[in-house]
């Protein structure tokens, strides 16, 4: 199928396909200098220069002149059609300025399963400078903010730039993209690369996006978009270089999933995708062994992705895990575990008089057991998913505080007392979020915010520059929160770091921002903790709390381990397992198929690399 956008001022067509997915990573010898071919691990995210890898001799670079129309793309490219040709490569001419996008309505002839009949994306403007053979995009703060005013948020990664030797005397930069879709929570990742340099204009902007975390929504997207620059220094270029180094400096190390089958062996690890791997259905996955992170794809329907750490994914009901419990233990660390016992009627007075949230305690709502809903009113040994009652779907349309507060005075309650029944309900995240942006105020003063408090304490000494969330609509940073139970949007490398960073704090060596306590007993496998959630599995029953799900498991002997995971929308899953051992993986397979929430083949790899019971095994 095909599907056609235009623009007013930027012609961008767009076509829907489907095609297979396809991944390369092996090793190359050139004239007995080892070079690498592209693959998840050395990607061109990693600290390679280009004249590292070992690029196909056999192809040709895109020609210039698919760069100098709006119509020039008339059909997908494999991504490998983007990447450098052969060895014939040169350094890229630096470059400073603004490069502006503008507004226009998207017309689609053709979207497949979408249904979608406009599309608007918003004007961008975006700084650009180089830095050795890097691009490093300059948004203006204002314009990557993610919430309802707008539907379509336009991100931009670290790319590279390098000369060919058909481009007369042009460079051309090659930079991560996506598109945040904060109606549906999804993300399509995608290239986009031009032209520049030689006292020439700036080329048309080639964009192609292949992959998505948008179950059900899945589409090819390309096109060439007209755009305009204006050379000259950019405001708050080097702090951005410097977060760019930061975060180089700071990364882990990354292997591929060959070099963990030839640390332990090919059978051990085969079918770690579990039924979602044969389906095709997997964006990326893999596994964390102490401080190594072993990537086993970084797939799209057009090859690898050549910025695998910088794929963004929209990992939906996972955001409670790393957004809103971490968000409580860094309270619990900075102020105290006390926090644990505030009530929602003491941090937000204007419910003070509801007769549930005045009782709510937040340990109540970071267990889901909020005691507020009306689905299914009475106990019932059966899960039950409590955010389809009328005032949860008008708080999540709701868009400002104020709207939002007015929609919670009026939240049924169900007749239990908060703390004592789980249902899972992702509607009471607005309350928790703006609970915790009051005890921010209350503590750092009236301008202070918690995304302020959370980005500029605790995610930037991780090495995460700026992590994307939903935020409520607001016409200034004071007067919005985020939102911790869906809207958490971060890219491969930034998940890896908010794993390990959850893993450190078990350790208690190194402060990192979080209480140990906290994470101790929510990463704990020994003990059945957390309320009934009514899901039951093979070894058990399982349990819910402090923003994870508890899986009864049982591998080889009559050791029972109760593993806590986050879980998402479509099949995505983090493990954590004995012996600091943590699975991954993204995807988004059909959410109505038991077999998306099929996690076994994570939990048997995990037990074949360590083993869940006894002495750990390397």
């Amino acid at each position: 199928m095909r599907k056609i956008w235009s623009l007013n001022k930027a012609a961008l067509i767009l076509f829907v396909v489907i095609s297979s997915f396809s991944v390369r990573c092996s090793m190359a010898d050139e004239a007995g200098v080892p070079k690498f071919h592209l693959s998840p691990a050395r990607d061109l995210d990693s600290a390679a220069k280009l004249s590292q890898f070992a690029w196909d001799e056999s192809r040709r670079a895109l020609p210039p002149n698919a760069f100098a129309s709006g119509s020039a793309l008339k059909a997908p490219l494999v991504l490998e059609d983007f990447l450098p040709a052969g060895r014939a490569i040169g350094k890229g001419e630096a470059i400073q300025g603004t490069m502006t996008l503008y507004e226009g309505a998207l017309s689609i002839h053709v979207i497949g399963t979408l249904g979608e009949r406009e599309l608007i994306l918003p004007e961008k403007t975006l700084g650009i400078i180089t830095h050795g053979d890097r691009i490093v995009p300059v948004p203006a703060p204002e314009t990557i903010v993610i919430d309802q005013r707008r539907r379509f948020t336009l991100l931009f990664g670290v790319g590279r730039v390098w000369r060919e030797a058909g481009d007369q005397g042009q460079s051309r930069a090659l930079m991560p993209i996506s598109i945040v879709d904060s109606r549906y929570g999804a993300v399509r990742n995608g290239v986009a690369s031009f032209l520049y340099g030689d006292g020439k204009p700036v080329s048309h902007m080639i964009m192609q996006f292949s992959q998505e975390t948008a179950a059900g929504r899945e589409a090819d997207l390309w096109g060439t978009l007209s755009l305009d620059f204006v050379s000259g220094q950019i405001e708050g270029a080097q702090s951005r270089i410097a977060a760019y180094e930061d975060r180089m400096a700071s990364a882990p190390l990354y292997q591929d999933w060959v070099d963990l089958a030839g640390r332990f062996s090919a059978d051990a690890i085969e079918g770690f995708d579990g039924p979602l791997g044969k389906k095709g259905s997997v964006s990326t996955s893999g596994l964390i062994i102490d401080d190594t992170v072993y990537l086993k794809g970084c797939n799209t329907r057009h090859g690898l992705y050549p910025f695998c750490r910088q794929m963004r994914h929209g990992i939906t009901s996972m955001t409670p895990t790393f957004l809103g419990f971490m968000a409580v233990a860094h309270f619990a660390h900075r102020v105290d575990e006390d926090v644990l016992n505030l009530t929602i009627g003491e941090l937000v007075p204007e419910l003070a008089d509801h007769p549930q949230w005045r009782r709510t305690r937040i340990l109540d709502m970071i267990n889901m057991a909020s005691g507020l809903g009306e689905i299914v009113p009475e106990r019932t040994a059966s899960f039950v998913t409590a955010d389809s009652d009328p005032t949860a779907r008008e708080i999540e349309a709701a868009q400002t505080i104020g709207q939002k507060l007015s929609v919670a005075k009026r939240f049924p309650a169900y007749p239990w007392a908060p703390g004592t029944v789980f249902r899972f309900r992702l509607s009471d995240s607005f309350v928790l979020a703006l609970a915790l942006d009051r005890l921010v105020k209350q503590h750092d003063g009236q301008g202070a915010t918690l995304r302020w408090i959370l980005q500029d304490r605790f995610f930037k000494a991780i090495g995460i520059a700026r992590l994307q969330m939903q935020m409520s609509v607001g016409a200034s940073p004071d007067q919005r929160v985020p939102d911790l139970g869906n809207g958490l949007y971060p890219t491969t490398g930034e998940l890896v770091r908010l794993i390990l960073v959850l893993r450190h704090s078990t350790g208690g060596n190194i402060p990192t921002g979080l209480s140990r306590d906290l994470v101790v007993d929510a990463l704990d496998t020994e003990v059945a903790k957390g309320l009934p959630t009514g899901v039951v599995y093979p070894n058990g029953s399982g349990r819910y709390g402090l923003g994870f799900w508890r899986t009864p498991i049982k591998l080889g002997g009559s050791c029972l381990q109760n593993i806590p995971s986050s879980r998402g929308r479509g099949g995505s899953i983090v493990s954590f397992m004995p012996y600091n051992v943590t699975a991954f993986r993204i995807a988004d397979g059909p959410p109505t198929d038991p077999s998306t929430r099929d996690s076994s083949d994570l939990m048997r790899v995990g037990n074949a690399v360590r083993g869940f019971c006894g002495e750990q095994r390397e």
